[in-house]
């Protein structure tokens, strides 16, 4: 994954970002992300000027997310737990999301479904190695971190350049666009996991 990728070379500046938040539970801080991302959905659904607000609550919720695990190793709170909490609460975190997007008025309900699924997917297959014995797998085009910087770029170009045309029976849309990319590299990055275990076992 792109960004993923880069979390070495940005580590001291991750430690600098989670210093005013080590005084809050990692899981608490996982929460909080969740619910920042639930409500971008939410604001990105009734679309307009909250478009930006769902973009402000994008950035919120990416930031929770990357200090959550590094205040938790930092304070020495790694547990099998607080694994489980935050995985599952950046699943709910993507379906807010997604589901947001695309059931818009700027989204297609249909591009959303293997939308969902693609990003579903692609961390289900990153667990799944590690639940068969195997590393747990970051690998693929595109990781959850991409998503993220995806969906702010997305939710200002849905705002500032609005743009639609009818095509194979769809209105295309930023908003499209974005629900296209995440069904396509949600799906190769799933498969390219799959093929990546497979050949380990």
């Amino acid at each position: 994954m792109v960004l993923d990728s880069l979390r070495p070379k940005t580590q001291k500046v991750l430690d600098r970002i989670s210093s005013p938040f080590m005084g809050i539970h990692p899981n608490i801080l996982s929460l909080f992300s969740f619910v920042a991302a639930f409500f971008a959905g939410l604001f990105y659904f009734f679309g307009g000027y909250l478009l930006l607000l769902s973009f402000v609550l994008v950035i919120l919720s990416g930031i929770l997310d990357a200090v959550d695990g590094n205040v938790a190793r930092r304070r020495k709170l790694q547990s099998r737990r607080g694994d489980l909490i935050d995985h599952f609460l950046d699943r709910l975190s993507d379906v807010a999301l997604v589901a947001g997007i695309s059931l818009s008025a700027y989204g297609s309900d249909v591009l959303g479904f293997f939308a969902i699924e693609g990003v579903l997917m692609t961390s289900y297959m990153g667990t799944q190695s590690q639940a068969l014995g195997l590393k747990r797998d970051y690998s693929g085009i595109m990781g959850r971190a991409d998503r993220l910087v995806l969906v702010m770029i997305f939710a200002l170009l849905q705002f500032s350049v609005p743009f639609s045309f009818h095509i194979f029976g769809f209105w295309v849309t930023p908003s499209v666009i974005l629900m296209i990319i995440f069904a396509i590299a949600g799906n190769a990055t799933a498969i390219s996991r799959f093929r990546k275990a497979y050949r380990a076992l």
